[in-house]
């Protein structure tokens, strides 16, 4: 009733082999001792992910406001120009935000 010796039988699993079943983002070591090796690659990568999407456009709006920012000021009436700091400064809580998630995501 215990392990079987048999090399014959298909049920019982190579004595010497070695299988590795990478998960999503995992890594696969192998060592060169005796026996068969069973390596299974990574998954393809399917693209480019959401948080990276995120990122993109949220330093494309963060230069079309940059430069409509510039254009617009005149040194008279600051009034607009104080809505467009405040502005800016959500922007920069924003893209700081998505910048930590995109490299905490990369690490």
């Amino acid at each position: 009733m215990g392990l079987s010796d048999d090399h014959n039988n298909p049920n019982d699993p190579p004595r010497y082999t070695q299988q590795n079943a990478p998960h999503s983002g995992g890594s696969v070591y192998a060592n060169q001792g005796p026996g068969n090796q069973i390596i299974n690659s990574l998954p393809e990568k399917r693209g480019v992910g959401f948080d990276t999407k995120a990122l993109l456009v949220v330093l494309l709006v963060d230069g079309i406001y940059f430069f409509y920012g510039m254009s617009s000021y005149t040194g008279r009436n600051t009034a607009g120009d104080e809505w467009r700091a405040a502005f800016f400064f959500v922007l920069l809580v924003v893209t700081v935000g998505v910048v930590r998630r995109w490299l905490r995501r990369r690490v």
